[in-house]
C-alpha cells in the first residue's frame, strides 16, 4: 500500500513535523492533536525541574532539534500494545523520526503516566544519537553497545519517574516496578524482565575482559572465575523457585552464554583456534555452556509464556487505570 505523506504544523511549539501513515483511512488530524497534547504536557511536567539531569538533556537536545529541523512522526497500526507504542527509528536512508503505535495514540489521557515515562525513553535514544550518532549506529552490529543504550534509557525513564512523575500521578504497575528496581537493586531485575538480560551477568564479564586487558597474566584466574560462576549458576537455576526467580535465573544463564564466547575470544586471542580445541582445553566451560544450551532449548518456551503473561498484566493495568 502507498505510504501517505502529510506535513502538519504543531501550533504549540511552531515546528513543522512529518507525518506518514500506511493507511490513508487513518484520521491523520486526530492523531497530530493527540501527538501535540503528549509532548505539550510533557513539556508542563518537566517545567523548570532540574532534578534529573538525564531527563533535562533527554527533553531539551530532542526538542531543540524537532523545532529546527524536518522531522518524520510515523503512525504504525502494527504496534498494538502500549508498552510497545512508541520507537525512535533510524531509515537507512538515513531519516530519523519516532513511531507511534494507534493503541498507544488513542489511550492515551492527561493523567496517564506511563505514555510520558515511554515518551522520555525514546527521546533518551533520540539524545544519544544526537550526541554520538556513530557509535550509536553501532548498535545494529555491537550487542554491548545495544545493551548500554537501554540501560541508559530505563535510567532516565526510571529518574523521569521517581522526580516528575511519583507522588502527581497514579503509576502504572510497569512503572512502579521499574521505579522499584531502580532504588533497590540497580535496575537488575528491570534489565531481566523489560531487556531479557541480566545485568549483574553482563557487568561480571564487562569486568572480566577489562581486568584481562589490564594485566594478561590474569587469563588463567579469569577463566577459573567463569568456571566458578558458571557452576553456581546453573546450580541456582536447578534449585526449586518461583516463576520470578526461575525465570531471572534463566535470563542469567542466556546472558552467560551470550557473554562466554564473546569473552573467550577476546581471552584466547588467536584467530585459528576452533571451539572445539578450547573445550578441550578447558572441558568445564564446554559442559557449562552445552549444558546452558540444553536448558535453553527445553526450558524456553516455558519462559516465554511466563514473561508474555508479566507483560498481558502490566497492559491490563494500564488500561484498567485509565477507566477507573
Amino acid at each position: 500500500m502507498k505510504k501517505v505523506f502529510i506535513v502538519i504544523v504543531l501550533c504549540f511549539f511552531n515546528f513543522s513535523i512529518c507525518l506518514y501513515t500506511v493507511e490513508p483511512n487513518i484520521d491523520v488530524n486526530k492523531y497530530r492533536a493527540i501527538i501535540n497534547e503528549i509532548i505539550y504536557n510533557l513539556e508542563k511536567i518537566i517545567d523548570n525541574n532540574k532534578s534529573s539531569v538525564l531527563v533535562l538533556e533527554a527533553y531539551s537536545l530532542t526538542m531543540e532539534y524537532i523545532r529546527e529541523n524536518d522531522f518524520g512522526f510515523i503512525l504504525d497500526p502494527g504496534l498494538d500494545t502500549v508498552l510497545s507504542g512508541m520507537q525512535f527509528f533510524i531509515q537507512e536512508s538515513g531519516e530519523i523520526g519516532f513511531v507511534f503505535g494507534l493503541k498507544f495514540l488513542d489511550s492515551y489521557a492527561l493523567d496517564s503516566s506511563i505514555h510520558y515515562s515511554i515518551l522520555i525513553h525514546e527521546f533518551r535514544h533520540f539524545r544519544d544519537y544526537l550526541t554520538n550518532k556513530e557509535n550509536y549506529l553501532r548498535i545494529k552490529h555491537d550487542e554491548r553497545e545495544k545493551y548500554l543504550y537501554e540501560i541508559d534509557a530505563l535510567t532516565t525513564e526510571a529518574e523521569f519517574i521517581k522526580y516528575y512523575l511519583y507522588g502527581k500521578y497514579k503509576l502504572s504497575k510497569f512503572e512502579e516496578y521499574l521505579l522499584a528496581s531502580f532504588e533497590n537493586d540497580d535496575l537488575d531485575s528491570a534489565s531481566v524482565m523489560i531487556l531479557k538480560e541480566s545485568r549483574r551477568m553482563f557487568l561480571f564479564f564487562y569486568y572480566l575482559e577489562a581486568e584481562y586487558y589490564y594485566n594478561n597474566d590474569l587469563k588463567e584466574n579469569i577463566i577459573n572465575e567463569i568456571i566458578l560462576s558458571g557452576n553456581n549458576i546453573l546450580k541456582t537455576y536447578n534449585t526449586k523457585n518461583d516463576d520470578f526467580l526461575h525465570f531471572s535465573n534463566y535470563i542469567g544463564l542466556c546472558t552467560f552464554n551470550k557473554y562466554l564466547i564473546k569473552t573467550l575470544i577476546v581471552l584466547i586471542n588467536s584467530p585459528t583456534t576452533t571451539w572445539g580445541e578450547v573445550f578441550e582445553k578447558y572441558p568445564e566451560i564446554g559442559n557449562i555452556y552445552y549444558s546452558i544450551i540444553e536448558i535453553q532449548n527445553s526450558d524456553n518456551e516455558k519462559h516465554n509464556q511466563y514473561i508474555k503473561s508479566l507483560y498481558e498484566y502490566w497492559e491490563e493495568d494500564i488500561f484498567i487505570g485509565l477507566l477507573g
